[in-house]
């Protein structure tokens, strides 16, 4: 068995906050408003999703947003899966609805491999050097979305539990478990199928093999379970739920409000 000397000392000195859950719950909502309150107490605020659709060097580094006196960001913005290289086969490769099948476990590794470059070349040299990172979605998708797979093709979710969180970019994210991990939910899933209908009318849609309204069913009491509250917070993450079953802007200003307090506290 390898060492694990590979793993980053923690020498955290930003947070690391994470907005997770169903897709087209309004996760975008949320995070838009917290980039906008960031903004309104002076943090610059550096998006690491543009830069890899924008560059061809693809996933972002330390020196593209910090390089004091010249260049230096309050806080970044990113998102799982990335939008470069493994990331970026991920979202339009491995997920989306094409005549290829490919193994769940091979998914479920991709996921983890992208997680550990971007935790090791992004978000924890971000945290190490005080800037505060925002993040959409983490290793509860994996646990969720790819638990719930297994478990529909008849393995038992304690054993794809098990082996998700031996995988090194799962362990490396929990080593470094978000501070504040808000989840979105909804009381009627059929009210997120038609949002999900809606971003298709709007060109929005990512052609994701979840879009299911069977599967989101299914998967909303998953961000609920205890097992996973019990998972993170034991590991010092504060989880706020937010309902986003109200307008957009509600939930927007919830999501504020939810921050402040979380910002008071530290």
């Amino acid at each position: 068995m390898e060492k694990e000397d590979w793993l980053p000392k923690k020498e955290r000195r930003a947070l690391f906050i994470v907005v997770d859950g169903l897709d087209g719950i309004g996760k975008g909502e949320i995070e838009r408003s917290l980039i906008e309150y960031e903004q309104k107490i002076g943090h610059t605020v550096f998006d690491t999703i543009s830069f890899s659709k924008a560059n061809s060097k693809g996933l972002a580094e330390l020196k593209d947003f910090w390089n004091p006196p010249h260049t230096y960001y309050n806080t970044i913005v990113t998102a799982e899966p990335t939008y470069a290289g493994i990331g970026h086969s991920v979202r339009f490769e491995l997920i989306v609805k094409n005549s290829r099948k490919y193994p769940l476990r091979a998914i479920m590794e991709a996921y983890a491999l992208d997680r550990l470059i971007s935790m090791m070349r992004l978000v924890i040299p971000a945290l190490t050097n005080g800037i505060r990172v925002i993040q959409s979605r983490s290793v509860a998708s994996t646990l969720n979305y790819q638990g719930l797979q297994a478990k529909e093709n008849g393995i038992p979710l304690e054993t794809i539990r098990k082996e998700i969180l031996s995988l090194a970019g799962n362990k490396l994210q929990l080593d470094w478990a978000p501070d504040l991990l808000i989840i979105p939910t909804i009381k009627n899933i059929s009210d997120l199928m038609k949002r999900l209908q809606n971003r298709k009318e709007y060109k929005k849609d990512d052609n994701a093999i979840f879009d299911d309204l069977k599967f989101q069913e299914k998967l909303k009491p998953m961000y609920e379970d205890p097992w996973l509250q019990k998972l993170f917070t034991s590991r010092g993450t504060k989880i706020e739920y937010i309902d986003a079953s109200i307008s957009p802007e509600e939930t927007r200003k919830n999501a504020v409000e939810v921050y402040k307090k979380f910002l008071h506290k530290q």
